[in-house]
């Protein structure tokens, strides 16, 4: 007489289908992730006390103290400045040119800057700070 599996014996969980499951939410999540680039210039913002919140999307223009400068993380000089602005405000379609400086940067790279945004036709330049940390 052969013997009878128990009914414990015949349970078994096939983990097959859910390895499948895992592997493609990881695929999922590595393709539609999207990576935030750091600003490659690297400067220390001034606090203030009262601050607007600017939404993603518009023109930033990052001025360090010893006069380097790029439009949305992309290095410029003063000479090719008006051409990168004209075409970074054509892809972004924003009128707005958030400007980062460092404390220490002199209003000359500053006034250089907005002369040729107002140039290509950038409407609104407002300047980045951190909060002002209340100790």
């Amino acid at each position: 007489m052969p013997r009878r599996k128990s009914l414990y014996e015949e349970q078994e969980l096939n983990m097959t289908p859910l390895i499948d499951c895992v592997f493609l939410l990881l695929i999922f999540f590595m393709v539609t992730t999207v990576f935030k680039q750091p600003y490659s210039l690297q400067v220390l913002l001034p606090e203030a006390q009262q601050a607007q919140i600017v939404e993603e999307k518009k023109l930033v223009a990052t001025i360090t103290e010893d006069g380097r400068m790029e439009i949305n993380r992309q290095l410029v000089t003063l000479d090719n400045l008006e051409q990168v602005l004209l075409r970074e405000k054509e892809g972004t379609r924003s009128l707005t040119l958030v400007v980062r400086t460092d404390q220490e940067t002199p209003h000359k790279y500053l006034l250089d800057l907005f002369e040729v945004a107002k140039r290509v036709g950038i409407e609104k330049i407002p300047l980045a700070t951190e909060e002002l940390r209340k100790e």
